[in-house]
């Protein structure tokens, strides 16, 4: 029951949990002050959010931070140096804690996510951010720039894949974006890649998204990940069950096992 809650909380957004209210506001302080070192964020996050917390929230902090950077923007209570300080240094926080994390040594087992966005798309950060999330919950990731797409780049990182993540945010890509899935499809070889697509364009257009096969549309880098977190899981069980003779069966209260 609790780890439910904490589930929901996450998923809702930590600017909706009063532990991180005054957290929130010092690091938006912090975050569009051009003096404002690195050192500075990476040690704010390392000792003044609330402890013995995953390591994963760090992450949906950043997350939080920029919706309401963006929110703020929308509401037009900052300006576009805000906007553009705060956005440039949340995309080198998360290099430098990507970094951090792909230096840590991991094994053949580990599950891999290609991170993407069409052709043309400039909403960079929270494709970087999902990439993020996914390294701090223990998966490798290719994050692939918008134009690499249009490249041998994407059969390359397509071999490898598990899950797919596409970040739309322009509505006037949607050529683009059914562009790449097409593209994602004829190049990717052997077992079809799930396709999980977030973003505000997206959310948007959800019938869109629907007509063209899109696997799970998610409104937070939390619910993207953590969907693919569970459809990993059910497909190794079903890969061992297939190997021993057996079928897995997701029921309402577990998995069930049946002989074949």
């Amino acid at each position: 029951m609790t780890a439910e809650k904490l589930s929901t909380r996450y998923d809702r957004g930590l600017e909706h949990d009063r532990l991180y209210e005054r957290a929130l506001a010092e690091f938006r302080f912090l975050i569009v002050n051009p003096r404002t070192r690195l050192a500075s964020l990476r040690a704010f996050l390392d000792h003044e959010l609330p402890p013995d917390r995953p390591n994963y929230v760090k992450v949906l902090f950043l997350e939080t931070i920029a919706r309401l950077l963006g929110r703020e923007w929308t509401q037009d209570d900052c300006n576009f140096v805000d906007v553009t300080i705060g956005t440039a240094r949340l995309q080198e926080l998360a290099i430098s804690l990507s970094q951090e994390l792909q230096e840590r040594q991991r094994g053949d087992e580990t599950p891999s996510a290609l991170i993407m966005a069409p052709d043309g798309e400039q909403h960079t950060l929270m494709p970087r951010l999902i990439g993020l999330l996914f390294e701090s919950l223990g998966w490798s990731t290719q994050l692939l720039e918008p134009s690499a797409t249009k490249t041998a780049a994407l059969a390359r990182a397509l071999e490898g894949a598990d899950i797919a993540c596409i970040g739309w945010s322009n509505i006037r890509l949607a050529t683009e974006f059914k562009s790449l899935v097409r593209d994602v499809r004829l190049l990717r070889k052997g077992a079809r890649l799930p396709l999980v697509v977030g973003g505000a364009a997206a959310l948007d257009s959800i019938d869109f998204l629907v007509g063209l096969g899109i696997d799970c549309i998610c409104d937070s880098v939390y619910s993207a990940v953590k969907i693919c977190e569970s459809y990993y899981e059910l497909e190794r069980i079903s890969l061992h069950a297939r190997a021993a003779g057996r079928t897995a069966v997701v029921t309402p209260s577990g998995i069930d096992w049946l002989t074949s």
